[in-house]
């Protein structure tokens, strides 16, 4: 009788060191207003990677001696390794933890951008550009998910659209500070100068990166975290309509700068303002994505955008009227078509389940082949 009462007693002292310990846990979580906005600080960086090849384009084509169309490749290449890679963040995220991804993948960034500032050939910076989009495949991905990990279904449309506003200051301000760096230090000093934020994200990260226990049932097949979130058709739908206008996308602000340039005669400090007005159509986009995530008509809504989107994506590189009339073009269009980066995932999610980092990981993924396409079509 005493070994039986020895027993219970050990196992309810078991169970109240592993409650103190969750409950403590829980206490040393940082508070999700912080997490955000640490969040929105990657997004920036994202967006801002992915696309400060723009006013690069003409002095890389100079520097490396080929084309504008050849380096504009580069934006393409980095695409194919995110759309190889972002298959697998999902799953191992969702079976391993967000910390531990999101983390490789900023330190991969960190590698990639600041060993392009070093490049000395083609070959080598295409080299340091697969690099970086192995990272932006990792980081983005989870990004998402810690947001759907940490904010209700009620709320998640807004928080996501704060991530995709926060995109969006990079590709206004971001994409604008690179063109100014270029024109005061060359084309290497952007790479050194956001390689060096990077890092410093990469260091706030570890210290406030929410540490997530691994849940019980994760260990999930790989194919079954993707069955999981695929077995709704509207999600096929939602990803096919993703690509379609990320494609739009990304092709207006791979080439807008050259296009500003080239048409324009401009120098790459002076399409500063062009391309700021053109990147706060992303912050628009997010704004009005977030709000028609959770509405209850967002399928209608979600099909209609992308008609006046893509009519004004057409008359940017067919017209020739002013670099301003051309930027007013870029905001409008980008504001119509960015929407799908904020409803794709909010749909995706709410048939996720257990699979949150698969279903933005196939959000993602769809985002890729639109940049894929953009910037090779483009």
């Amino acid at each position: 009788m005493s070994i039986a009462t020895n027993r219970v007693l050990r196992a309810a002292k078991l169970s109240r060191l592993v409650a103190t310990r969750e409950e403590s846990m829980v206490k040393r979580q940082p508070s999700p207003t912080l997490v955000l906005a640490l969040l929105a600080v990657a997004a920036f960086s994202t967006f801002t990677v992915t696309l400060m090849l723009g006013p690069l384009l003409v002095e890389l084509a100079k520097e490396f001696d080929t084309s504008v169309a050849v380096v504009g490749q580069l934006v393409a290449a980095m695409a194919i390794t995110r759309i190889i890679i972002t298959p697998l963040v999902g799953p191992f995220s969702d079976a391993y933890g967000r910390r531990l991804m999101l983390l490789s993948g900023l330190a991969l960034m960190v590698v990639g951008v600041l060993g392009s500032a070093l490049a000395w050939s083609y070959g080598s910076l295409l080299a340091f550009r697969l690099v970086t989009g192995g990272g932006l495949a990792i980081v983005y991905s989870n990004c998402t998910a810690i947001v759907a990990d940490i904010f209700p279904a009620e709320n998640r449309g807004k928080a996501i659209g704060w991530l995709v506003s926060s995109q969006g200051i990079g590709a206004a301000l971001g994409i604008g500070v690179v063109a100014l760096l270029l024109d005061l230090g060359g084309w290497q000093l952007p790479f050194y100068v956001i390689g060096t934020l990077l890092l410093i994200l990469w260091a706030l990260f570890w210290v406030w990166c929410p540490r997530s226990q691994r849940q019980p049932g994760h260990s999930l097949t790989f194919f079954t975290h993707y069955k999981e979130v695929g077995a709704n058709r509207v999600s096929w739908y939602a990803l096919a309509a993703n690509t379609l206008q990320e494609t739009a996308v990304y092709g207006v602000f791979s080439y807008l700068a050259a296009n500003l340039i080239q048409t324009y005669s401009m120098r790459a400090g002076e399409t500063f303002l062009p391309l700021a007005l053109a990147g706060a159509g992303v912050i628009t986009a997010g704004f009005i994505g977030g709000r028609v995530a959770d509405h209850p008509r967002r399928l209608a809504l979600f099909s209609a955008f992308p008609l006046g989107g893509g009519l004004l994506a057409g008359l940017i590189f067919t017209t020739n009227v002013s670099p301003w009339a051309t930027a007013v073009l870029a905001f409008g269009a980008v504001a119509l078509l960015r929407i799908s980066n904020t409803v794709t995932p909010v749909l995706l999610l709410e048939a996720a389940g257990r699979s949150r980092a698969t279903a933005t990981a196939m959000s993602s993924f769809s985002s890729q082949l639109g940049a894929l396409g953009g910037g090779s079509i483009g």
